[in-house]
């Protein structure tokens, strides 16, 4: 019973932050398929809004500590440019398809935090691609085996 519990905290916990892995972990526990998706998917709603309001807090304290009233001029780099590329081409949605496999969880919820802060639509596309990547991620973890990465 203990052992099953801690299993599950760690497939969670590890789904709030590196949701690519939590579901072979699940499998390697022995979980079926449907119980994959749900710790999977709560988990990363979890870390979703944990890391989305820590994230909005360090912006806010950033933005207060660290940007003077006076403006200074920006210097753009490579990879500046390109994400103001991917953000005037994809914006929320592209961040909220990229942030539980690709980005992780954490840095993209820091990111949305920084540039969509009042959006309405945040929780609701962060909360489907979560779904989404949990879906294809364990039917894939399921159908081929855990892909080591």
């Amino acid at each position: 019973m203990v052992v099953s519990i801690l299993q599950f905290i760690g497939v969670f916990l590890l789904a709030s932050t590196k949701f690519l892995y939590s579901p072979a972990a699940a499998y390697a526990s022995d979980y079926s398929f449907i119980q994959t998706l749900l710790t999977t998917c709560l988990g990363g709603f979890f870390g979703v809004i944990l890391f989305f309001k820590t994230g909005t807090i360090i912006m806010r304290w950033w933005n207060a500590r660290f940007h003077p009233k006076k403006k200074e001029k920006k210097k753009f780099t490579k990879k500046n440019r390109a994400f103001i590329t991917f953000r005037s081409k994809y914006g929320l949605y592209g961040l909220s398809l990229l942030t539980p496999c690709i980005i992780s969880i954490p840095i993209g919820c820091l990111l949305a935090a920084k540039y969509y802060e009042s959006e309405k639509l945040l929780y609701p596309l962060m909360f489907a691609s979560v779904v989404f990547w949990s879906i294809v991620l364990t039917s894939i973890t399921y159908l081929v085996g855990p892909i080591v990465i």
